[in-house]
């Protein structure tokens, strides 16, 4: 399933960064059932490496499943901490999440994993060649 849409408050950093956790926990919470029905090798042993994603002109972000994310070899922030999360969430880690930091003079949002214990982990740095 392909989805597509907008989220209109890109002039607010703060809302976008709210939006932008809800939007990807809910899409890892997604993607833990389809990881019981296709599994993947967990993320940090696999060679999936981080990479930002190409910019597009256009305003447009893309969020990779884990299926392509393994497939092509490489996923930015966003993909990484979503596959990170479901595999958390699988393993009964109750409260981890996702951290949506502005990062100023870059114009973009980075995340990261919130662990239950609140330390945040980081998948493309953990994931940088």
């Amino acid at each position: 399933m392909f989805i597509v849409t907008n989220i209109p408050v890109d002039r607010d950093p703060d809302a976008l960064a709210l939006a932008m956790r809800e939007a990807l926990t809910g899409l890892a919470r997604a993607f833990m059932f389809g990881l019981a029905v296709d599994p993947l090798p967990p993320l940090y042993t696999t060679a999936v490496r981080y990479q930002p994603e190409p910019a597009s002109g256009s305003g447009t972000e893309e969020w990779a499943d884990p299926w392509s994310v393994h497939a092509r070899g490489w996923g930015d922030c966003d993909d990484l901490v979503m596959w990170r999360l479901a595999e958390l969430l699988i393993a009964g880690e109750v409260g981890a999440g996702i951290s949506v930091t502005w990062q100023p003079g870059t114009g973009r949002n980075h995340v990261r994993v919130r662990r239950a214990s609140g330390e945040l982990e980081d998948p493309s740095k953990i994931l940088s060649r």
